[in-house]
């Protein structure tokens, strides 16, 4: 089988993928939301909203939790108009699958089916097609969204419900699975649309979908999680062409933003304290310049110039595994910089003279990329971004007279924001703001950076003692062998139901877990999930319902 450019021997028989799993049904229908390839991709910046599947793969959704003796329907914003958005055409379905028994009690599922897209650079990584549902010899299932979240979320959470309706014992509370979409890119036309059709209508009316005394949120790692990182997405750029020295000025800038987000601390326990690198023992902000383009407005074909910087990633939530610098001039002045700068290049970061890249390279340019490690955004210790380490080069490299800076340029950036979860995300906006206009005002008058409000999100926080969490704390320890409460790093859609109530007017607890351990890469080439922590997913949710 053949990936984007390794070939796999061929893979062991599904049958043990079934068996780990513990049910044939949920593997077909993991294939086939693997294969339905829910990509999602928004870039403002350069103008392109793309969500390709969403249609087919909520039908999938529907017939699955039909099956399973469930009633369904879809909520589309788009289509039933009663919420106001820049839809941009595009349909936004949202899944609203129901057990109800008539009890007293209702257990909301939040999970979400779109999935990044798998940007050009990743193929080359992946040994075998990133959607197509693969069982490998170590006991893993390979795809996109086989873990993020279309394994943890939306298999586990119907194979649970199937369970629930078709048991020998009826199910003590009812149940409301709504799978979402966009979750990816901040909710738009997922939660946040839902949120805003529930607003419309009285506590008590029927038709709103976020009615329920607790929330599960099977989208993360295998510990109890009691607060999720806030989230904001930056876009900076300059109103016109500037000199290539400010652009790369601006971008150092940007950079330095985390040195302020990692003064805000919170009483979380990290995840990755201190196995993957977490900077300390509690979650902290995190600010991260995921992508960077710059472009010359006017390159010289008689002198080295750099034409164009590119981070090779199609999400604003995703480290770029490399950025590719385009070079124009002479071929041997444009040797000579490959070879001079080689030797500023720190571990574990390394130049290749050419791979696979979005930007064009003109006739008689050449293009060499620094190689870093992708990861998601909200997780910058487990990679290595390559974009603050070009920055410093390109800096290097003018001051040495190597390049010449005053080449005019356009430049754009976007930067992932996390704040801790108790944190307000207008608090964090106001210091990030002000800090990027104070540079601006006094270094360069037309640097510009926005916060779209829709990409905008406060995190969540709920006391490590709730009886939910308690709860569910032990459940864990038995089903996925998890113990301990943690924090989540990432954000996840429990800040969205940070202001709601339940029937009984209480704070709704949204509770997060998942089957994402150390090894699943989630948002990275090589995707993949464990189907017996998916198998452990779907027995947490069954054992929370069921039980006192």
């Amino acid at each position: 089988m053949n990936g984007g450019g390794r070939t796999v021997a061929a893979e062991p028989d599904l049958g043990r993928a079934a068996a780990a799993l513990g049910d044939e049904e949920a593997l077909r229908l993991l294939t086939q939301l693997v294969a339905a390839a829910p990509t999602n991709l928004e870039d403002p910046v350069h103008g392109r909203w793309e969500k390709p599947n969403y249609l087919r793969t909520a039908d999938v959704i529907v017939r699955a939790a039909r099956s399973a003796g469930l009633s369904t329907r879809i909520y589309d914003p788009v289509v039933v108009g009663d919420v106001a958005g820049d839809w941009h055409g595009l349909s936004r379905p949202n899944v609203i699958a129901d057990l109800d028994v008539g009890a007293k009690e209702t257990v909301l599922i939040l999970a979400h089916f779109d999935v990044l897209p798998v940007p050009r650079e990743q193929w080359p990584l992946w040994r075998s097609p990133p959607h197509s549902l693969t069982f490998r010899a170590n006991g893993r299932l390979y795809g996109r969204g086989s873990s993020d979240d279309l394994g943890s979320g939306i298999v586990a959470s119907l194979l649970a419900l199937r369970r629930l309706a078709n048991g020998r014992a009826r199910s003590p509370r009812n149940v409301r699975l709504v799978a979402c979409c966009d979750e990816e890119t901040a909710g738009a036309g997922g939660i946040e649309a839902i949120k805003a059709h529930d607003a419309l209508r009285a506590p008590d009316d029927p038709e709103r979908i976020l009615r329920a005394d607790v929330a599960l949120i099977p989208d993360g790692s295998p510990e109890a999680t009691a607060g999720s990182s806030g989230v904001a997405f930056l876009d900076a750029s300059f109103a016109g062409p500037v000199p290539l020295l400010e652009a790369i000025a601006y971008g150092r800038a940007l950079v330095g933003l985390h040195e302020i987000a990692r003064t805000w601390k919170s009483v979380y326990r990290s995840p990755d304290w201190p196995d993957r690198h977490a900077p300390e023992a509690v979650i902290t902000g995190r600010a991260t310049v995921t992508r960077a383009d710059l472009h010359a407005t006017a390159p010289d074909a008689a002198q080295l110039r750099l034409l164009a910087a590119h981070s090779e990633n199609d999400a604003a939530n995703q480290i770029a595994p490399a950025v590719t610098l385009v070079l124009g001039g002479p071929p041997r002045e444009v040797d000579t910089f490959r070879a001079r700068l080689a030797p500023l290049v720190p571990a574990p970061y390394r130049l290749e003279p050419d791979g696979a890249t979005a930007v064009v390279v003109p006739p008689g340019a050449a293009a060499v990329q620094l190689l870093g490690e992708a990861t998601h955004s909200g997780y910058p210790h487990r990679g290595h971004n390559p974009v603050p380490v070009v920055l410093e080069l390109l800096r290097a490299a003018i001051d040495r007279g190597w390049l010449e800076g005053r080449t005019p340029v356009t430049a754009t950036y976007a930067v992932d924001l996390r704040l801790p979860p108790e944190m307000e995300i207008e608090d964090g906006l106001r210091a990030a703001l002000a800090y990027a206009r104070n540079w601006a005002a006094t270094n360069s008058p037309s640097a510009r950076i926005e916060a779209p409000p829709e990409r905008c999100r406060s995190g969540y926080a709920l006391p490590v003692d709730h009886p939910a969490v308690v709860k569910l704390e032990r459940i864990l320890k038995s089903t996925l062998g998890a113990d301990g409460v943690r924090g989540e790093y990432g954000g996840t859609d429990a800040s969205a139901l940070r202001d709601l109530r339940t029937p009984a007017g209480a704070p709704l607890a949204a509770l997060v877990f998942g089957c994402m351990d150390p090894e699943s890469h989630i948002h990275e080439a090589e995707e993949n999930a464990d189907p017996r922590k998916i198998a452990g997913v779907a027995a947490t949710i069954e054992r929370f319902v069921r039980e006192p």
